[in-house]
């Protein structure tokens, strides 16, 4: 077991060495004494890394080594790629940088199980990634996932449309549809959470919301990742045995209405011989670790990881 000395270690920004040699830039939270697991947490679109400090910080105490890029066109790494942008040809670099990371991760904290965590977008990239590179994981967790999307297919097509017609770079406001549920709203971002505070963090926050949106050419590749990732052919390539935590909000509009999309993804799951774990939560929204009820989901994803790595 890895162990560090002293107090808990601040999330400091590292530089990742990508595949490419694009400067991708990660944070970790360790933990003070032996480390029971390694936790890698793929943040949502239009965020960054830093907005899981709580989460790293629980999860850290609890004996976890918890690992998080910041993807590409966000945060720091959009220093380098352009807001927006991948900085490479297509999605595939972005599984890359997941692999790339894992391989620090596990350089640094070896001989401890894997786990995986993906938020919203960062749910597609996970699901994604362990299809692709998952073998070895001890678990896989989604939180506020799209879940099984099918009528997604057009509208990718409509943005692989804009893309040839030369609006590839071009910001897209991929996320405005998502408040409709909940006008006349306070903000254009109440559908995140019920807790205005954290509402108010992200709308000030300069690495999120309205400061990092999204292109044509992104958007494209994520959704059509999210539709391709999530059918009986793509879930058979996960491996054996791996067990899934869902996390949801009832009221998540992301996941379809009381988490529709979700259970269907679930469904897949459990077809394919899966454990799976699901929890929707009521009247939850879209970012469940910062909701009211931040306490419970944060407990629930801890038991299932313990769980996983006991022993």
């Amino acid at each position: 077991m890895t162990t560090t000395a002293g107090g808990p270690v601040p999330s400091e920004l590292h530089d990742l060495p990508a595949a490419d040699g694009t400067r991708v830039r990660y944070r970790s939270w360790l933990p003070t004494g032996d480390v029971r697991a390694v936790l890698q947490v793929v943040h949502g679109a239009s965020e960054h890394s830093g907005r899981y400090e709580r989460l790293g910080r629980a999860l850290a105490d609890r004996g976890y080594a918890v690992y998080a890029m910041d993807l590409r066109g966000h945060g720091h790494t959009a220093e380098a790629t352009g807001v927006g942008r991948f900085g490479a040809p297509s999605f595939a670099a972005v599984l890359d940088d997941v692999v790339a990371l894992h391989l620090v991760a596990r350089d640094e904290q070896p001989d401890v199980p894997r786990l995986l965590l993906g938020h919203s977008m960062g749910s597609i990239v996970a699901l994604a990634s362990a299809e692709r590179d998952g073998e070895g994981l001890a678990g896989l967790a989604l939180s506020g996932p799209i879940g099984a999307a099918p009528q997604l297919a057009e509208q990718v097509t409509a943005l692989e449309g804009a893309v040839a017609a030369g609006m590839g770079d071009q910001a897209l406001d991929a996320l405005g549809a998502f408040n409709q549920p909940f006008e006349p709203a306070r903000t254009p971002f109440d559908w995140l959470s019920r807790d205005e505070a954290e509402v108010d963090a992200y709308i000030t926050d300069p690495l999120a919301g309205d400061e990092m949106p999204l292109t044509y050419a992104y958007a494209a590749g994520v959704f059509g990742a999210a539709v391709s990732v999530a059918t009986p052919d793509a879930v058979a390539q996960l491996p054996d045995g791996l067990p899934v935590l869902l996390l949801s909000g009832s009221r998540d509009p992301v996941g379809g209405v009381d988490a529709a999309q979700v259970t269907a993804l679930a469904g897949m799951l459990a077809d394919r011989g899966l454990p799976v774990d699901q929890h929707v939560y009521p009247d939850a929204r879209h970012e469940v670790f910062n909701e009211t009820n931040r306490d419970d989901v944060t407990a629930d994803l801890l038991a299932w990881a313990d769980a996983r790595t006991a022993g």
